[in-house]
């Protein structure tokens, strides 16, 4: 294990400059308005940059190019499916929830259902989602940190939830907010220097030459679990060689551009593309920016400025997946014939900036993947914090709290859930990120979703029918969840391997119609709801 003191610099000085943001703003929280959503003052081209920060996770740095890397263009949805979703937030969501909602997700839906119940079945929806979500974020840090300095999985893993903590508990929302937009920022060029440095070194631009290169490669999941070929890669002069004796070992095999390598059926493929579509649609850390902003107009032009950076961050993961597969080809087999597939798809992106720029590059990709984990997983923490402060502490235990006594729940919060998020990456240690990630779309998918855009666009919905889709979603992406990752390939004939996602949304959406349809509780006031709701000029 070898030790980069330029990468640590890099990183130490990145968390410098975002533990100084904290301090410069804690003085502007105030209230719980503040703490929330930044008092809802902050100007849109600043939320729509942050927006970017907030869903650019490890996953998306890390795994979406790793995953091509090792299967070639059948994992290129991930990519896709995660920018496609902002399309759907766009149209569907932004302006309407920045609308009818204050603080939380729940809001909206308990402004048109004032039923404590909405408030509670959200609550733990969003938990269940973020815990989910934060996992990945906190096993990125780990891995980085003990690949590059060999470090204690363990030790990096708490300490970033100690960091995550002292954001949140001092700075809040506006903390949150500006530290997005900076590791945004810094996130996008590291990206798009690797990628178009890349593709210039080893190609000279050519995307032909790039896809016949792929046209003849076996991808390093097919190659690493053939013992004679991995033997043969192994004692190859150069990557060039691997690549070469692996296509003479596997004649047969596939190449990087054939479709049907991980996901070898189509219903899986489906599932798996809904999740990441329509749970970005239902993601509360997401949803939650809507409201700092100041009207339903500056919502949607941060989701759209957000949407052109993410169409550039992710054309870039997709060719950068292809560009790196041969490079560093021989240690992708090793690390997958070992076992390791969850190290290589995860520090692939590491591998190639060390290639393409040297220490150098590494160490701004390390710190672009450290901004990635710090931006998403403060996100995802205050979105935690705010809904059991102020959808269950308010609503349940003590009505009468003060916003200080709110704040501090919300404080505590934080504090209990780095605990859980630091164990569960543990127990996780093997697996990739991206793919955690995308059982958390599945959920958000299945049991926010459905509720919010009906909530939002039908009046035949139904207090008893929103409650009622929520619950089915959760159960059922939880139950397509646990089956997974239990091993279990199908259940009452339907495939396990792509996630909860169709089967969830599907279930929710039925239950939620069959249920208003036979109920007639549509909220007190549903056509004041739908006026404010559509309406563009500023809501305060």
């Amino acid at each position: 294990m070898m030790s980069y003191p330029l990468v640590l610099a890099f990183i130490v000085f990145f968390v410098a400059v975002t533990i100084v943001v904290t301090w410069l703003t804690q003085k502007y929280t105030k209230s719980t308005s503040d703490f929330y959503v930044a008092g809802k003052k902050v100007p849109w081209v600043q939320t729509g940059i942050a927006m970017v920060g907030s869903y650019l996770s490890a996953a998306s740095f890390l795994g979406c190019a790793g995953d091509i890397s090792i299967f070639g263009v059948d994992r290129i949805w991930l990519s896709i499916g995660f920018f496609g979703g902002y399309m759907a937030v766009l149209m569907l969501i932004a302006g309407p929830l920045r609308n009818v909602g204050s603080y939380t997700v729940a809001d909206a839906l308990h402004r048109r259902f004032p039923d404590r119940r909405i408030k509670l079945v959200v609550m733990i929806t969003t938990v269940v989602i973020s815990t989910f979500y934060l996992v990945p974020q906190m096993l990125g840090a780990g891995l980085l940190f003990e690949m590059l300095m060999g470090w204690d999985f363990v030790t990096v893993t708490a300490a970033l939830g100690v960091l995550m903590s002292l954001y949140i508990i001092f700075g809040g929302m506006k903390a949150t907010i500006y530290n997005q937009l900076i590791q945004a920022m810094f996130l996008f060029f590291a990206m798009t220097f690797i990628t178009v440095f890349g593709f210039i070194m080893y190609y000279s631009g050519s995307l032909d030459a790039l896809l016949g290169a792929m046209a003849n490669i076996v991808p390093p999941g097919i190659c690493g679990k053939d013992a004679a070929a991995v033997a043969a890669v192994q004692s190859a002069v150069s990557p060039a060689a691997a690549v070469s004796v692996s296509r003479e070992m596997l004649p047969a095999a596939p190449s990087a551009l054939t479709i049907g390598i991980q996901t070898p059926d189509l219903v899986s493929q489906i599932s798996t593309v809904v999740a990441l579509v329509f749970g970005t649609a239902g993601l509360p850390h997401i949803l939650i920016m809507f409201y700092t902003v100041r009207s339903a107009s500056a919502a949607r032009k941060s989701v759209t400025l957000c949407i052109v950076g993410l169409g550039i961050f992710y054309l870039c993961t997709i060719l950068l997946g292809f560009i790196l597969m041969p490079q560093v080809y021989p240690q992708l087999v090793t690390w997958i014939a070992a076992g390791k597939q969850g190290l290589a798809k995860n520090m692939a992106v590491l591998q190639i900036s060390g290639k393409v720029g040297g220490q150098w590059l590494m160490a701004v990709s390390a710190a672009g993947a450290v901004a990635a984990i710090l931006s998403t997983s403060a996100g995802l923490m205050i979105t935690v914090a705010s809904t059991i402060s102020h959808d269950f502490y308010k609503s349940y235990i003590n009505p009468n709290a003060s916003e200080r006594q709110e704040v501090n729940i919300a404080k505590v919060t934080t504090l209990v859930m780095s605990v859980i998020s630091v164990v569960l990456a543990v127990a996780v240690k093997g697996e990739n990120v991206a793919w955690l990630v995308t059982l958390a779309f599945g959920i958000a998918a299945s049991a926010i979703f459905p509720a919010m855009v009906t909530t939002l666009w039908w009046k035949g919905l139904t207090r008893q029918g929103a409650i009622a889709g929520m619950v089915t979603g959760l159960v059922v992406s939880v139950l397509f969840i646990v089956l997974l990752l239990s091993g279990v390939r199908t259940f009452l004939g339907l495939p396990t391997a792509g996630g909860p996602g169709v089967f969830g949304v599907t279930a929710s959406f039925i239950v939620l119609l069959i249920v208003s349809y036979r109920t007639d509780d549509r909220g007190p006031e549903v056509e004041e709801f739908f006026a404010l709701a559509h309406k563009d000029e500023e809501v305060k």
